[in-house]
């Protein structure tokens, strides 16, 4: 069958699944083991990418990850495209109509999905994607939300999606100017060696591509259990003209930190085993 764009089919093919969808969609849906999906945890995220990437924000049809937002049906609500191997996807090669909903949250790095997740749970209108550059945990994230859109029969985790990328080379291809409210920096790999800090998801080299994407008095999320890399990312947003820090006195109670701080794989992890937690909110400024 033929594809348009983005994986999705042309207009008398949307009305059928594809075949392999299809039989996906009769088998029992479960929630995904964790222990198949694990890989290690560090990749050079400097290294060429060689998955496909779109050519701008205007060749992504955002309405196969997010159909019932766009008009689509349950039976597509449960077709799952993550740029993966399993789940590939193919970009337009021209570009598409605009449309009104578009992506305001991403999760840089998003992990097994539990902020996403969480987040899902109390803002369910806001288009949120999680970015994450190791396939197999991808993978697991795209089955999970698969399984929870189908046990709420898709009243809840319809406007959360994930996509296998590299957030430090691809941002600007999936994102306008000023498109987001929200970038997360969930325990990121803290690439302890001083030649490698150039890895880092948060350093000077980067920032401006943060600000371009995010609206003015958009933020930026982070937090981590290693004191060096949280002293090392307060250094860098504070040393960028177009990041300004947010008191944490100001954000007691606010939902969104709680889940950046409590829900997230890794958090629950760090505090299962009694560690500190290190974390601070950026707001993008452009009064100086």
């Amino acid at each position: 069958m033929k594809k348009d764009k983005a994986g999705a089919l042309d207009e008398e093919e949307k009305r059928q699944p594809t075949e392999p969808a299809a039989k996906r969609m009769k088998q029992e849906i479960t929630m995904p083991k964790k222990a198949k999906y694990r890989m290690r945890a560090h990749i050079n995220p400097l290294n060429e990418v060689t998955y496909p990437v779109p050519f701008s924000p205007a060749h992504v049809d955002w309405s196969v990850h997010y159909p019932l937002f766009f008009h689509g049906t349950p039976e597509q609500n449960l077709l799952m495209f993550d740029n993966t191997n399993k789940h590939p996807i193919t970009y337009s090669e021209a570009p598409l109509k605009d449309n009104e909903k578009k992506v305001e949250t991403v999760d840089c790095g998003c992990g097994y999905g539990g902020l996403l997740i969480r987040l899902a749970e109390f803002n369910t209108d806001t288009l949120m994607l999680g970015m994450e550059i190791r396939p197999k945990v991808i993978n697991f994230v795209t089955e999970k939300i698969r399984a929870l859109r189908h046990k709420a029969e898709h009243k809840m985790y319809n406007n959360i999606a994930v996509l296998h990328t590299n957030t430090m080379k691809t941002l600007t291809n999936y994102f306008r100017k000023e498109q987001l409210s929200k970038l997360y920096f969930c325990f990121p790999d803290p690439h302890f060696k001083k030649q490698n800090f150039r890895r880092r998801i948060i350093n000077e080299n980067i920032l401006s591509e943060y600000a371009f994407v995010l609206k003015e008095g958009g933020m930026i999320y982070t937090v981590t259990d290693v004191k060096d890399l949280f002293d090392w990312n307060v250094r860098m947003l504070e040393s960028h003209p177009m990041f300004q820090r947010v008191p944490n006195e100001q954000l007691e109670g606010d939902e969104y930190v709680d889940a950046m701080v409590n829900h997230t794989d890794e958090s629950k992890k760090v505090t299962r085993k009694g560690g500190n937690k290190y974390w601070a909110v950026y707001k993008k400024v452009t009064q100086f």
